[in-house]
């Protein structure tokens, strides 16, 4: 049913065919800098805007940013791509739509895909610093916010929209996206939709392959998506707006392996938003703004059931999650010479979880007397003092979030001033009914959880001159273990892994130094950036050197010790001639345990330099990206091999009466170089694409 709702607003937009020609404004303000430019916040924010979205429509989220500098692609097959920042993953990148979080469990396992699509997007944000406080606790590494105009803030008048289409050849993909916007008086209605399969992919051919890894043709990797939207909104440019939309995603995607099971995942999710905001006319409150989010997320983990190849398909896992979501901040006049915005934030989510190989027909209930006990079987299932549960891995969980946050900004002669503070209280609550009384841990084990994060924040720039300035961050900042992290114990097919659970978790605690310098003129731009992140219980997910005793899979286990994360970044540009551009941008992160030994799945070193030429209707650019080899690994963990890809891309722009349409060809890993993705739990299995050559239309009217 969810399929037909979420292509629904596909077909109705493919029908319209007149209107307007777009507007295309340029982004001046940063929505999760607080409605600040780019260049006036301590730790400039990377805005990828619209027409870098077009030209990489079909890509994942991961995917999408892995160019930037300081940015890696957690990817997991074809099928996922989380974005991990500074070397950072997981909940310290928090994913955020709209500027509420996707509530998808994406941060929990690899496997699981960002319920953000990219395709829908207006513009994707990457936020730092004290900005980030607006939005949640906890994203010490960032925060990307989708930012996709379903709920109109301002009056659109007249329609305008796009259609574009997109084949690929490495994976014989297809992928079809379409949007509309429809204003009149103070109405907006925006519709969106988008569609798309892939086949398996081919990976490269050139260069060593190493031994035992995957190459050719990679079994397993077949992907698929729609979703699809609808907006309502009424806006007054004297007293604000407030609007609702509803929108549908889902996936479908194998897991590449090298034993060549076949098993998918098929996250689904409905997300419904109210919003609105009130300005007004006079007084110290610039800005009421309120936002209410409801997801409901489900998804499956597929394969054959008892694990027997001649079996029919059941759902051997089965995750339903729902999330409730509340903001509400002000934005205040002048104060003092300080201008910013104070909130609270209420978060509830229930988790819930089936795990049987004979096929879940839903979330499980035993009601039967306990004891209180620990369970006959898991007490005898004991390997060198872990216990290794074979049974629902992990019990019914609701966790609650009070958070109250406050970011100011200030502005000084010679520069500017920001400050920060949030505190939250998590509390993590468990219900073992779903699990089996024999394989229960004792009823202390299930008992709640309270933490109270804080996080305290400050930044200021200081400008040189007209062209240059530096920015300086400061942070201490905390984040509470999450649910996942306590009680996972038990299989999880799709990583072909097992997740030990560690009850013993604390809060982790950040202390962060963040420097960059900006220097910018007419023709060019230069960013660096160097960072030290010293962290206390740092969590992280350890891979032990032991397998389990039910399938002879990998043991992983969440761990806490004291790392420090260190890095820089540096990008480029240069207008070299009204018709030529050259970028390059560079980054590097250290991350290692205080104790010793590099922490898993570090991002390599990475090198971009790119030409663009533009002449009246066309644009041709070329560029070389170089991944380092990475050798700082954690223990138990491979290196992985450097690597160059070689990029191309064209397009023409046809100009016709009140519409444009453009036509382009990209080629990508154009030397065909095999290549694995160190961050990527799945090199060895799922290395990167081989050539690829892409051909888009986009008719924008």
């Amino acid at each position: 049913m969810r399929r037909y709702l979420s292509l629904l607003p596909l077909g109705l937009l493919t029908s319209l065919s007149h209107g307007e020609s777009p507007v295309n404004l340029d982004t001046i303000v940063v929505t999760g800098g607080g409605d600040r430019s780019v260049y006036d916040t301590a730790q400039p924010v990377t805005v990828v805007g619209s027409e870098e979205l077009d030209k990489n429509a079909g890509d994942n989220l991961g995917s999408l940013l892995e160019k930037l500098p300081g940015v890696s692609n957690a990817a997991f097959g074809a099928g996922v791509g989380r974005p991990v920042i500074r070397g950072m993953s997981g909940s310290r990148v928090k994913i955020l739509q709209n500027g509420t979080d996707t509530s998808d469990l994406s941060a929990m396992s690899s496997d699981h895909s960002p319920m953000a699509e990219p395709s829908a997007g207006e513009q994707v944000e990457i936020v730092y610093g004290p900005a980030t406080l607006l939005y949640g606790g906890g994203a010490i590494g960032g925060v990307v916010n989708v930012i996709d105009g379903r709920i109109h803030e301002i009056v659109i008048p007249g329609m305008n929209g796009q259609v574009s289409a997109k084949h690929s050849t490495v994976d014989d993909g297809q992928h079809l996206e379409a949007v509309v916007d429809f204003g009149k008086g103070n109405w907006n209605l925006h519709l969106d939709g988008f569609t798309r399969e892939a086949s398996d992919y081919a990976s490269g051919e050139s260069g060593d392959i190493p031994a035992g890894n995957n190459s050719g043709t990679i079994e397993n990797s077949d992907t698929s998506g729609s979703g699809g939207a609808v907006g309502l909104s009424w806006a007054n440019g004297r007293n604000g707006f407030i609007g609702g939309s509803i929108s549908t995603l889902e996936y479908d995607y194998a897991v590449p392996n090298l034993d060549g099971e076949s098993f998918r995942v098929t996250p689904e999710q409905i997300r419904y938003d109210l919003k609105g905001a009130w300005t007004p006319l006079t007084g110290v409150i610039e800005e009421w703004r309120s936002e209410l989010t409801f997801n409901d997320y489900e998804h499956a983990e597929t394969g054959h059931r008892n694990d027997d190849a001649n079996a029919p398909f059941v759902d051997i896992g089965l995750f339903d999650k729902e999330t409730w979501e509340f903001v509400t901040r002000l934005r205040h006049a002048e104060i003092g010479g300080w201008h910013g915005h104070a909130g609270v934030q209420y978060t509830r989510q229930n988790l819930e979880l089936c795990h049987d190989h004979s096929g879940c027909e839903g979330i499980p209930s035993f009601n039967d007397d306990w004891d209180g006990n620990i369970g006959f079987n898991l007490e005898n299932s004991d390997r060198e003092g872990d216990l290794y549960g074979h049974d629902t891995p992990m019990p019914l969980t609701e966790t609650e979030q009070v958070g109250v946050f406050i970011v100011e900004h200030r502005d000084t002669s010679f520069g500017s001033l920001e400050l920060g503070a949030r505190v939250d209280q998590v509390t993590v609550s468990a219900d073992p009914s779903s699990i089996d009384p024999l394989w229960r841990q004792d009823d202390l084990y299930y008992d709640d959880y309270t933490f109270t994060p804080t996080t305290l924040s400050a930044a200021g720039t200081w400008l040189i001159d007209e062209t240059q300035r530096i920015g300086l961050s400061i942070a201490r900042a905390q984040r509470a273990p999450e649910a996942p992290e306590l009680f996972w114990n038990g299989d999880h097919h799709a990583t072909f892994a097992f997740q030990l659970d560690n009850p013993d978790l604390d809060v982790e605690t950040a202390h962060t130094i963040d420097i960059n310098w900006i220097w910018n003129t007419d023709d060019s731009e230069v960013r660096l950036a160097t960072y030290y992140y010293q962290f206390k219980d740092y969590i992280y997910n350890d891979l032990k050197g032991v397998t389990d005793p039910f399938h002879g899979n990998d043991v992983y286990r969440h761990e806490q010790e004291d790392a420090t994360f260190a890095g820089a970044e540096a990008s480029w540009s240069q207008q070299l001639s009204e018709n030529w551009a050259f970028d390059m941008s560079a980054d590097i992160v250290s991350a290692r345990l205080v104790d010793g030994g590099s922490l898993p799945r570090t991002p390599p070193a990475s090198l971009l330099m790119g030409l663009d030429w533009m002449s009246s209707q066309w644009e041709a650019r070329a560029e070389i990206r170089a991944v380092a080899e990475q050798t700082e690994t954690a223990e138990n963990e491979d290196n992985s091999d450097g690597f160059l890809m070689v990029n191309a891309s064209v397009g023409y722009l046809f100009m016709m009466p009140s519409s444009e349409l453009t036509v382009s060809l990209d080629g990508r890993n154009l030397t065909d170089q095999y290549a694995v993705n160190h961050v990527s739990y799945l090199k060895r299995a799922a290395p990167l694409p081989g050539r690829d050559i892409r051909l888009g239309l986009r008719w924008a009217f």
